[in-house]
């Protein structure tokens, strides 16, 4: 007799990879009906010129692909900058999804066991994998074969970045990090302040960027201002523009923080704008594009000491927070810097691309550099909050000891008063003399 073996828990299996196969079901039925309705406004928009009624799938998979981080082609244009905000959004879905993936996959095998070494990673693999291939397998046959999209290096790398960012963050709100080989030798404690501080950074660094977008407004005003008016109808067109810029919001801010670092922002391949250098290019009437032409002050040369400014207080602001950053040293802030190195290229990946011809035909920061500039520009801040924190430790140290010896002054002067008097008193015996009777006559005997 012929025995067949088979996997010893297939149930978990099937169970993990229908529950994949329907979180990606309801994602799909959020992003497509959603594209469409967008595709369809703008059809609308566009219905003087004649479209086909053709354009209204393909503008609907091209932008799922586009958000996704692909690069398509519609209207003779090609079109790979991604509206960031709604990338966010897209993958804040994607990541809750894999999520409640990870989550129950967990349940059903809370452990590896010592009968099956690996089986719980295998579980979870299948689990998170079915959900990624579930996820890009339609998205890339529908916006290849009918979104015009052509899978470039980069938005394969976009795509492939996009899913293993929100699938591992995903992962680790669940799991944690003990489970991750290589990373269970970080202590829970250190995870846990890297990042907060990570975090904090990242909130921190999106409000330098709006604030270094709000003085470029109030020093170019009069090129701002000016934007609107080659418009048939400003105050139309002045709403639309805004509405369009928020589409970008986070790219926005990442090429200010770019600016801002140094590397600056590309434009066309016509040449780059930051702090250090200026550029003439023709670009689109569009006021956060008005910013990148033209020339700046001297004293905005002096713009990366925001970013070093920007570590710095991130560490050092709370006494709380800054105790616990002394206390996981240099460890938990390396890590920290990591995690934000990480985010911030993701974002310069997604922040660059083309959208149109003349100045959009090739406009962001450099992918490569800006994000290091950066990260290196706060982590010199970072380094320096931390060493005035130990420096503030030690002084708190030696003031400790100073308090200790002043807490007390009272009890030490009257000890020191206590110890001159009985050498009084002993000084007061010896100088009186004893009594000739107390010799020879004794206590007990009768006077």
């Amino acid at each position: 007799m012929v025995l067949m073996h088979t996997s010893p828990h297939p149930q978990p299996y099937r169970r993990t990879i229908f529950a994949a196969l329907m979180e990606v079901v309801k994602i799909d039925l959020i992003v497509v009906p959603a594209g469409f309705v967008v595709a369809i406004v703008f059809w609308i928009i566009g219905l003087g010129s004649q479209l086909p009624y053709s354009a209204i799938p393909e503008w609907a998979f091209a932008l799922w692909g586009t958000v996704s981080g692909l690069s398509v082609s519609s209207l003779g244009f090609d079109f790979s900058l991604a509206p960031s905000l709604v990338t966010v959004g897209l993958w804040l879905l994607v990541a809750t999804g894999a999520k409640r993936v990870a989550r129950s996959t967990a349940a059903d095998s809370p452990a590896e066991s010592d009968d099956d070494p690996g089986g719980w990673w295998a579980l979870m693999g299948t689990a998170l994998g079915t959900f990624v291939v579930a996820y890009a397998a339609p998205l890339l046959v529908a916006a290849v074969l009918v979104g015009q999209a052509t899978v470039t290096p980069l938005g394969f790398l976009r795509l492939f970045l996009f899913l293993v960012t929100a699938v591992a963050w995903a992962f680790i709100r669940v799991r944690g990090i003990g489970d991750i080989p290589g990373l269970a030798v970080i202590a829970d404690d250190t995870w846990t302040v890297s990042v907060g501080l990570a975090r904090r950074l990242l909130w921190a660094a999106a409000a330098l960027g709006a604030i270094v977008l709000v003085v470029g407004i109030v020093i170019r005003w009069s090129d701002v201002a000016d934007t609107v008016q080659v418009y048939s109808s400003p105050v139309a067109a002045g709403i639309g523009l805004i509405v369009v810029q928020a589409l970008f919001a986070p790219s926005i801010l990442f090429s200010a923080l770019s600016w801002t670092a140094g590397t600056g922002v590309s434009i066309g391949g016509a040449g780059t704008s930051s702090a250090f250098t200026s550029t003439s290019a023709p670009v689109p009437d569009v006021h956060v594009l008005q910013l990148l032409d033209g020339d700046y002050p001297a004293w905005t040369a002096a713009a990366p000491a925001l970013l070093v400014l920007l570590g710095l207080l991130c560490v050092i602001l709370g006494r709380d927070r800054a105790r616990d950053i002394a206390a996981q040293s240099w460890m938990g802030l390396g890590l920290a810097i990591g995690i934000l190195f990480v985010a911030l290229e993701v974002l310069a990946l997604f922040a660059g691309g083309a959208l149109g011809p003349l100045g959009l035909s090739g406009f962001g920061p450099s992918a490569l550099t800006s994000a290091l500039a950066i990260t290196g520009w706060i982590g010199v801040g970072m380094a320096a909050g931390l060493l005035l924190i130990r420096l503030s430790g030690l002084h708190a140290e030696y003031s400790e000891f100073a308090e200790d010896d002043e807490e007390y002054p009272d009890d030490e002067d009257a000890t020191a008063g206590a110890f001159e008097e009985d050498r009084t008193t002993d000084a007061f015996d010896e100088d009186e003399p004893e009594s000739l009777a107390d010799d020879i006559v004794d206590e007990d005997e009768p006077r």
